[in-house]
């Protein structure tokens, strides 16, 4: 991981992020830190020293079982929140997080950070939002489907954003099949006229 305390590059996060009038507002030192693609942010027992805001790139979130298998929680990009644990004093007892790409974020640390963040109501709020959406997007990963197919019109139609999926591997990686099925599957549903291609794998429904 590096990072940067450029003040201009700092500013330019904020007035960029969805949260930008609660950002602008806290009073806390913040930087930009940088992880390399594969990176690990986040691992079980590891206590992190910041709180992060992604800005760019993106993070799999993922459990790894007893033996050995790993399987997808969620997967983060802009604007998504990391290091709850820490700031509630949660121990992380087995999910990891690593970066997809190159993952950019502005983040503080929370030993200096703490007190201000868990007495500003409005980044509380939203911190709750974030993570109800998060166990709304797992619940829901794993709602019982009879078929592929209908796990993928189910992300499609309540997971998506704007029901339109966009990136067919890391898609994939989150609806726990191969890249291969998915684009199958998507092709098959063009066909039968339930989802419609708008550019290179990406498709959304009709």
């Amino acid at each position: 991981m590096k990072r940067f305390y450029n003040k201009e590059a700092i500013e330019s996060a904020i007035s960029q992020s969805r949260y930008r009038d609660i950002l602008k507002n806290l009073n806390v030192p913040m930087f930009i830190c940088e992880y390399e693609d594969g990176e690990i942010v986040v691992a079980p027992f590891h206590e992190s020293s910041i709180f992060q805001i992604t800005i760019s790139g993106s993070l799999s979130i993922y459990f790894v079982r007893n033996d050995g298998s790993s399987y997808h929680l969620a997967y983060s990009e802009m604007d998504s929140f990391l290091g709850e644990n820490e700031l509630f004093d949660s121990v992380n007892c087995g999910v990891y997080g690593e970066a997809s790409g190159i993952r950019r974020c502005l983040a503080f640390p929370i030993s200096e950070s703490k007190q201000a963040l868990l007495e500003n109501a409005a980044f509380l709020r939203v911190l709750a939002k974030i993570l109800d959406e998060r166990l709304n997007h797992i619940a829901l990963q794993d709602a019982v489907s009879t078929s592929l197919t209908e796990r993928v019109i189910s992300y499609m139609t309540y997971i998506c954003k704007d029901k339109t999926l966009k990136g067919i591997e890391k898609n994939a990686y989150q609806l726990h099949c191969s890249s291969k099925q998915l684009q199958r599957i998507l092709n098959s549903l063009e066909q039968t006229g339930i989802v419609k291609k708008i550019g290179k794998g990406s498709y959304t429904m009709i």
